[in-house]
């Protein structure tokens, strides 16, 4: 190794870490002064690694010389942690894990340069200034390139990397695989064939811990999903059987008030009679269309639609939705009508409407929405998401879905000449 490489090695250790951090930090929010703080911390982070180089670090194959390679070893870490914390708005169990990451792809790369460095001819090239930077940029520049495309799709979610049980197990299990390189390499008698083995192995034990990390926050968002789908599963379960409720009680007075105005015919004058009725009219909301889901759910968003100045057209027998079982007729109809409503809320009166149709032919019920929409909706994996409720974001077309699919059918939605196309299939038994 090149004598000016070695007198650097610690600080850059530090750096060729931090070169990670792009692959793992997209979502992090950064403090203001973001680049200064980076500057500052970085340059205070290679003095300390220096430093404790000059001080600490020992060559000697004693347990106390073991023990001084293993803190030099360890500053690093520790830098790389504050240097994180220091510059993103993040907590300390996101640094740590963050740190964690970075210091796992550093050391695969690092390893992955070793093995090269046993074949002859990269050998005698790294001895020379231009042979050790063009090594250290194919191997980490090529190694952070591979892991950032591979890792992208599991490193996206701010939220589980604040994970406290995943943060302490990967400080614990890197401090450990530190303290293992420290006493493999520090073995004098190991042959050529020993330092192969332990670097493939080292490669494993760094791929099989960053796999581990984020294979576990992807189990953990997936559970937060289903905990998410089950809440509004409850709670438009309860939203149905409270607006059944409303719009029969509704129904019964609104019928109990026109008997009654009845019987002041003769005795108030027809004009005021008249303006009675047109004013309780509006409570008139409750349809008939043979399937009581379908009463309830137009009957609650014709109020909302009355208040909003938008018309609510429908074309469906209610005999034609038979077979699917409440609960879920009730979510295909109240999401997709909501969407809709909250879609042409904000247009101009002129193009607040929405037009729902359903039908039935051989076994196969299509239901079909339709609605203005000026600004298109972000669509992923072909489905639109909510930006309005970052709690359940995109969740209500997920939910869905999954229902259509219950029914061995499909869901397909598109946006084109300003106007949203929502179309689902089932598979209703006749």
């Amino acid at each position: 190794m090149l004598q000016w490489y070695w007198e650097i090695r610690n600080p850059l250790l530090l750096l060729q870490t931090l070169l990670a951090l792009p692959i793992f930090s997209a979502q992090l929010r950064r403090r203001s002064g973001f680049w200064w703080r980076v500057g500052a911390a970085i340059a205070l982070g290679v003095l300390l690694c220096q430093w404790t180089k000059v001080v600490l670090y020992r060559r000697d194959l004693t347990p106390e010389g073991a023990l001084c390679r293993f803190l030099v070893m360890g500053i690093v870490y520790l830098c790389t942690i504050a240097i994180l914390y220091v510059c993103y708005e993040e907590s300390c169990w996101t640094a740590l894990l963050v740190a964690s990451s970075c210091y796992l792809a550093q050391n695969l790369c690092g390893t992955f340069k070793t093995l090269l460095r046993a074949i002859p001819a990269i050998s005698a090239a790294s001895v020379q200034t231009s042979g050790v930077l063009l090594l250290d940029f194919v191997c980490y520049g090529g190694g952070y390139l591979l892991l950032g495309r591979f890792l992208k799709p599991y490193v996206g979610d701010r939220e589980n990397m604040n994970d406290r049980f995943k943060a302490v197990f990967s400080f614990l299990a890197l401090m450990l695989c530190i303290g293992m390189a420290r006493i493999a390499q520090d073995n004098a008698g190991r042959n050529a064939l020993a330092e192969f083995a332990e670097s493939i192995y080292q490669i494993l034990c760094d791929a099989f811990l960053l796999l581990l990390q984020f294979g576990v926050m992807e189990r953990t968002r997936l559970n937060q999903n289903v905990e998410t789908m089950r809440e509004l599963l409850h709670q438009q379960h309860t939203q149905y059987e409270t607006s059944k409720e409303t719009m029969q009680l509704v129904n019964e007075k609104y019928h109990d008030l026109k008997q009654l105005l009845q019987k002041f015919q003769g005795q108030v004058p027809q004009h005021q009679l008249e303006k009675l009725e047109q004013e309780i009219g509006a409570y008139d909301a409750y349809c008939q269309t043979g399937n009581k889901v379908l009463d309830v759910t137009l009957a609650e968003k014709r109020i909302a639609c009355d208040q909003k100045k938008i018309l609510l057209t429908c074309y469906a027998g209610g005999q034609a939705l038979d077979g699917i079982e409440e609960l879920d007729l009730y979510s295909l109809l109240n999401n997709t009508l909501n969407n809709a409503i909250k879609a042409v809320s904000a247009l101009p009166q002129e193009k607040r409407f929405v037009t729902l149709t359903a039908k039935r032919e051989e076994g196969m019920l299509s239901i079909h929405a339709e609605n203005p929409c000026v600004d298109a909706p972000e669509f992923r994996d072909g489905l639109p998401v909510s930006r309005r409720n970052a709690d359940y974001h995109g969740f209500g077309m997920k939910s869905m879905q999954r229902i259509v699919e219950k029914y061995g059918g499909s869901l397909a939605a598109k946006c084109q000449n300003e106007m949203f196309y929502l179309d689902m299939v089932l598979f209703a038994p006749d």
